[in-house]
């Protein structure tokens, strides 16, 4: 049932930790939004001394919450996004409208046929609406009205209503023809914006990885220390005996030097082992960034994780993979050979001519009356109608031509990095396997020393309480079994510290923890 407890309360914090990082990349982020430090409440807790009891899963939680590397870097896809709506803009419709009044009062030249000073007034209201279509393709409708008042005796209609209906399209045959071509920086944002999540991801995987290095550096340095006290105690417990063997003639003057001087070398030891874990307690809160709270940033850790291990078998096979299915790092650099050979598209076409095919159609209407100028714009009498075609080109393609070699030799580029890239997954993830298997073998070596030095020195404590053994053998046999128990936890943790880089090579930490970015 207790087994049962552990894994239900495992998943819920897996939930808890998927919660938490859903929540941070779809919060939004304010322009200017400032991050608040309270030093006073840091000073007041200074003086106030607090317990923290953590686990791994909670290290990952706070670290998903509180990095402020992760809070840096979850802004780019963000920004990514923004630009897919910048390029996306390309192709959106426009409305226009404009109004305009002039007023023109002069003297006239031609006196017999007009009046002097001469008055005209004329009003312009238009109304367009434009679009461009991702094959290249540009509409235009467009709604022209002008009224124009004179006092001039040849105006026959006075005043003149003038009202024009067309329509204009324009497409381009050659340069700037096709799908690809028009859509080419909106796919390439598009395409940066899926890159910008993959970026951020292999930096979590990363971010996250350290975070538990960083747990388990803690629960070594942890480890060592109370091996290291545990050992005092011995040396302070045999340096007692010596005293009172030597208070009974049992032990000479040096027996009792060699004991009074190893629990001072002892001691010394001992506070360089605690300086060691607090200088690890302070990483793992500046990872996980309790520093910036003020209530735990001086509290004393325990970890809630105890030391142990569980074997599992790994296949290179698998593993490498495994790998090239969910490396972040490999994906956004699939991604990123995709947009080159867009770019390659692109700058091809534009060493072609510009030959657009033109065609306009319009209706026509007039009269002194805005609503019969409309009638007759309605009734379709009134046309105008235009079709024909622009060619132009540079005389030397110099510019055309040199962004496209540009374009190919950064493709070739990419396509360089990209089997390194490969070559570079591939002899990681078989470091990270080898390593494991190595690590694992050291284990069980280490298991196997430690249970004979405990035994050991059971025995030889038994031998110097009688008398058997002197006082230096003592020593030596317990320095080697402190050092037997530090190498047995090394082992272990050095073990576990491999399967978390393999993970990470294979880009599965996210996976195994449960954790999705959205």
């Amino acid at each position: 049932m207790q087994k049962i407890g552990n894994k239900i309360m495992l998943l819920i914090k897996k939930i808890t930790i998927s919660i938490i990082l859903l929540t941070l990349i779809c919060q939004p982020v304010l322009a200017g939004e400032a991050v608040g430090f309270n030093k006073e409440a840091f000073i007041a807790s200074a003086g106030v001394k607090k317990a923290l009891q953590i686990g791994m899963v909670d290290c990952v939680a706070m670290a998903l919450k509180n990095n402020s590397e992760i809070q840096v870097r979850r802004i780019e896809p963000l920004k990514a996004g923004d630009d897919v709506l910048v390029q996306k803009a390309a192709f959106d419709p426009e409305l226009s409208f404009n109004y305009s009044m002039e007023n023109d009062v002069e003297q006239s030249a031609a006196g017999l046929i007009a009046k002097n000073p001469s008055k005209d007034r004329t009003n312009v209201f238009n109304f367009g609406y434009d679009e461009k279509f991702v094959t290249g393709t540009q509409v235009g409708l467009d709604f022209y009205n002008t009224r124009a008042s004179s006092n001039s005796p040849i105006q026959n209609i006075n005043p003149a209503f003038d009202s024009e209906l067309g329509i204009t399209i324009t497409q381009p045959l050659m340069k700037g023809a096709g799908i690809i071509v028009n859509k080419a920086f909106f796919l390439i944002a598009q395409n940066n914006q899926l890159k910008s999540v993959q970026d951020f991801t292999y930096e979590v995987i990363n971010i996250l990885t350290e975070v538990k290095k960083n747990y388990y550096e803690f629960q070594y340095t942890q480890e060592q220390y109370r091996v290291a006290r545990t050992s005092l105690e011995r040396v302070q417990n045999l340096h007692y005996i010596n005293k009172e063997k030597y208070a009974k003639g049992l032990a000479s003057n040096v027996d009792l030097l060699q004991s009074e001087s190893e629990v001072a070398r002892m001691e010394q030891a001992t506070y360089a082992a605690e300086r060691v874990m607090k200088a690890s307690e302070d990483r793992l809160k500046y990872i996980t960034n309790l520093v910036n709270d003020p209530d735990l940033w001086n509290a004393d850790i325990t970890l809630l994780d105890k030391v142990g291990y569980e074997k599992k078998e790994v296949d290179l096979k698998t593993s490498v993979i495994t790998a090239f299915e969910h490396r972040p790092d490999y994906e956004a650099a699939k991604i990123d050979l995709k947009s080159k050979d867009i770019s390659i598209v692109y700058y091809k076409n534009a060493l072609l001519p510009q030959v657009d095919l033109i065609g306009s159609y319009s209706l026509n209407g007039l009269d002194k009356n805005y609503g019969k100028d409309l009638r007759h714009l309605g009734s379709g009498k009134y046309q105008d109608w235009l079709i024909g075609v622009n060619v132009s080109m540079p005389i030397f393609f110099d510019k055309e031509r040199g962004e496209y070699d540009k374009s190919k030799l950064e493709k070739n580029q990419a396509l360089i990095k990209f089997k390194r890239l490969e070559q570079q997954i591939i002899l990681a993830v078989r470091d990270a396997v080898r390593d494991i298997d190595l690590r694992y073998k050291s284990v069980e070596a280490s298991t196997v020393s430690k249970n004979a030095e405990e035994e050991n020195y059971t025995a030889q404590e038994s031998r110097f309480k009688a008398g058997l053994v002197s006082t230096l053998d003592m020593l030596i046999y317990q320095e080697r079994l402190a050092r037997a128990q530090v190498d047995y936890i090394k082992t272990i943790i050095d073990y576990n510290v491999s399967l978390i880089e393999l993970a990470r090579v294979q880009g599965m930490t996210l996976i195994n923890d449960n954790i999705a970015i959205e």
